[in-house]
């Protein structure tokens, strides 16, 4: 371990939990002693009231447990540590910091029940987003222009900030997801009201031409294809003002 970088939650959870080696546990000490903020950050994670873990205790009621658990099961014993409650909760707590990496776990789930598709595994890891997921992203405007340029080249679709642009909602990032060997692009956004929401394009999956709408874990769906591509805008926005940003999105894409 690196006596020049700060441990990170999960090396502090794994402190606490004992399964560092010795010259592990000796350099996280050290950092301990030497940094408070470490120390602040250790006594954190050591308490049962973590500040996240009211935050997460509603998504841990609702994540498809058997199912992760029967994707640990399938893993040899070795490679897998027990996936503790405190460790599940400092994941999921790097997650509101590093949204792409939960988005990366939650697209490797089985994907929801039978003929949900991709939408219901876009609206597991969305029910995660919190503002603060995404306070920690690039505002620069260089940086989202040659993420959106990124992202489109894979789609095989132009995207630009203007065409993308939805009404009342901030833009933040766009990536690209891996859905079965498919790529989806996902462009995410934060409404002041309604928190964070996401666009997400991929090759048609024949979704219906027009706008159609579902709920998918307390969130609302708007869904449409062109002839080439799907699309999926997904927030806690009442359904009214999803289909206004859809209609604006849908007129400034090409067909």
């Amino acid at each position: 371990m690196n006596h020049t970088h700060l441990p990170c939650d999960e090396q502090l959870v794994a402190y606490l939990d004992g399964e560092l080696d010795a010259d592990q546990r000796r350099v996280i000490a050290d950092q301990i002693h030497a940094h408070p903020a470490v120390a602040a950050r250790l006594e954190v994670l050591r308490c049962a009231d973590m500040p996240f873990k009211d935050a997460f205790d509603s998504v841990l009621d609702q994540a498809p447990t058997d199912r992760l658990q029967a994707m640990l099961n399938a893993l040899p014993p070795a490679a897998v540590p027990a996936l503790s409650r405190r460790r599940f909760l400092a994941v999921a707590a790097g997650f509101a910091v590093a949204g792409v990496v939960a988005d990366r776990l939650f697209l490797a789930w089985p994907h929801g029940e039978p003929g949900q598709g991709w939408r219901a595994s876009v609206a597991e890891y969305m029910a995660l987003y919190t503002p603060q997921t995404l306070d920690n992203l690039s505002a620069d405007p260089a940086a989202h222009l040659a993420q959106l340029s990124a992202v489109g080249t894979q789609l095989g679709l132009p995207l630009s900030p203007a065409a993308v642009a939805l009404p009342g909602a901030e833009f933040r990032r766009a990536q690209s997801l891996d859905y079965d060997g498919v790529i989806i692009g996902q462009l995410t956004y934060l409404d002041p009201r309604h928190g964070p929401l996401a666009l997400c394009i991929t090759a048609n999956k024949r979704a219906p031409a027009t706008f159609a709408t579902e709920q998918r874990r307390g969130m609302n769906v708007v869904y449409w294809a062109s002839a080439s591509h799907a699309f999926m805008l997904i927030g806690r926005n009442p359904f009214e003002d999803l289909q206004i940003m859809a209609s604006s999105v849908e007129r400034s894409l090409p067909a």
